[in-house]
Formats: C-alpha cells, sequence, structure tokens
C-alpha cells in the first residue's frame, strides 16, 4: 500500500510543479500593468523629493523623500527592464544623475543652496519617468 501511494504522489507532484512553473509566469499585460504601477509609484516619489525641497525642510524630511525615491526606482526597474528597455534605461541615467548631485551637495551646504541643483534633476528624471509611462500606455 506504502508503495502504491508513492507511486501516485509522484506523478501529482511533478504536474503541481509544471503547472506552477507555467501557470505563474505572467502575461504581458500583467507585465505591463506591474510596469505602471510601479512607475507611477516612482513619479509619485519624485514628486514628494521635488516638493520637499524647501527652504523649510528639514535634512531628515530631504533624506526620508530620497530614500522613497531609491525604494520605488529599484521597484520600477525591476517590473519595467523587459517592457520598456529603452525608456528604463533613460530613466537609469537620470537616476544616476541625481545620485551624483545629492552627493555632489557639500556637507555644510544649506538645502536652499543645494535645493536648485536637485530640483534641476529631479525635473529632468520627472520627464524620462514621464516618457517610460506614456511608452507603457499607463
Amino acid at each position: 500500500m506504502l508503495k502504491a501511494h508513492r507511486v501516485f504522489v509522484g506523478p501529482v507532484a511533478l504536474g503541481a510543479a509544471v503547472a506552477l512553473l507555467t501557470g505563474c509566469a505572467p502575461t504581458p499585460q500583467e507585465n505591463v500593468s506591474q510596469a505602471c504601477a510601479a512607475a507611477s509609484a516612482y513619479a509619485a516619489a519624485l514628486t514628494n523629493f521635488k516638493d520637499t525641497l524647501k527652504p523649510t525642510a528639514t535634512v531628515e524630511q530631504v533624506k526620508t523623500a530620497r530614500d522613497q525615491v531609491a525604494k520605488t526606482y529599484e521597484e520600477m526597474v525591476k517590473q519595467s527592464q523587459d517592457v520598456a528597455k529603452d525608456r528604463a534605461d533613460a530613466v537609469k541615467t537620470g537616476q544616476q544623475n541625481l545620485e551624483s548631485a545629492v552627493k555632489a551637495v557639500p556637507d555644510d551646504a544649506t538645502l536652499t543652496q543645494a535645493a536648485n541643483s536637485l530640483r534641476d534633476e529631479t525635473v529632468k528624471l520627472q520627464a524620462a519617468a514621464s516618457d517610460l509611462r506614456s511608452q507603457l500606455k499607463c
């Protein structure tokens, strides 16, 4: 009886594994939907970051907004790379430029001094993210 049970379990397990592997792959439309959702979250984080660049903002508020941009950026790249590679690459370049601009801000600079260059890079990055969302038809 035990032997018959093993013979039955093997094919069932194999069938379940095949079903999981073939049934879990997202459709092209699901890929686009996921990429759109990630691109929208990223765009919102960029807007929040840009809006944080005001003289009344604290350094902690700017860092928190920057961290949210980085988090949503990683997810956006992951979700859009297969469906809009050229636009995703343009966003990658813009993100790298923003990160460079943040690193270039001297430690003793005031937020007001840093805000203009960071805002300019953010605006460019928002344009690249908008192009990505347009290509995905979000």
